[in-house]
């Protein structure tokens, strides 16, 4: 039969690994990337840029002149890309407060570009663009609100649960406590949840749509040309619902344990 010390123990050590897979999920903010294709490219790009690893001097190449540049998957997510209509397209990665870009720091500078930017929770930058019927990028942006403000509910919950928990329903022995834990672990599961269909429902969101986040609206000819994909914060998600519902049981069980204790 398990011991009240055991599942002490199993509580704070489940409770300490929610809170590390939170923080690694929350601060990677690593949610999706977006590449674009150079084949599918090679008619709009006007020029690129490309380090010498050698000096770590840029050079920006006319595609013009060089139709027949052979490049592999990781020189091409360092790349920017300058096409028709004077817009620059290079990979990204984004998340729920921010994203970046794999440039190195001199292609950076180069470009007066940094490395990251925050995502605009309060108006977006295609607010007043207008693309063909619809502008699904204010649709897209409120969904973007509600996930930081689930995420930073899901940080605040997990803190509060770590504090309350360990000095007041573990150290105190607390039942009432202990119980009030167990119920909000269930309470940040249903947000976990929420904050991952949130992401999910926008990166399926951004396939489809004809309007591209790049630095401008972009043509559906050139929308063609990037990918999204996944990135390993969803693995983080889900497996963050997965420890959240069983800290929660953990504890529940805690408080039962605790009761029964305080009764003999």
């Amino acid at each position: 039969m398990v011991t009240l010390l055991t599942i002490q123990v199993l509580s704070i050590l489940a409770t300490a690994l929610t809170n590390l897979l939170g923080i690694l999920a929350f601060s990677t903010d690593h949610w999706s990337i977006v590449t674009y294709d150079l084949g599918k490219l090679r008619s709009h790009v006007r020029w690129i840029t490309v380090e010498n690893s050698s000096n770590a001097s840029v050079h920006v190449i006319d595609m013009k002149n060089d139709q027949n540049l052979t490049l592999n998957d990781r020189q091409l997510q360092s790349m920017a890309f300058g096409i028709k209509n004077d817009t620059t397209l290079y990979s990204t990665h984004k998340g729920i407060f921010r994203q970046c870009n794999y440039l190195s720091e001199n292609i950076r500078q180069l470009l007066k570009i940094s490395k990251c930017r925050v995502l605009k929770v309060a108006n977006n930058q295609y607010d007043d663009v207008i693309h063909g019927m619809n502008n699904p990028g204010r649709e897209l942006i409120r969904l973007h609100n509600v996930a930081a403000a689930c995420a930073i509910l899901i940080v605040l919950l997990l803190c509060a649960c770590t504090l309350v928990g360990v000095t007041v329903g573990i150290l105190n022995g607390v039942v009432l406590a202990t119980m009030t834990i167990g119920i909000i672990y269930l309470v940040t599961t249903m947000f976990s949840v929420c904050l991952l269909a949130i992401m999910h429902t926008v990166l399926k969101s951004e396939r489809k749509q004809s309007h591209c986040f790049a630095l401008e609206i972009l043509t559906d000819d050139l929308c063609t040309s990037r990918t999204i994909q996944a990135s390993y914060s969803f693995l983080l998600g889900c497996s963050l619902i997965v420890l959240c519902f069983i800290t929660s049981v953990l504890w529940l069980s805690l408080q039962e344990k605790q009761r029964k204790f305080a009764q003999h």
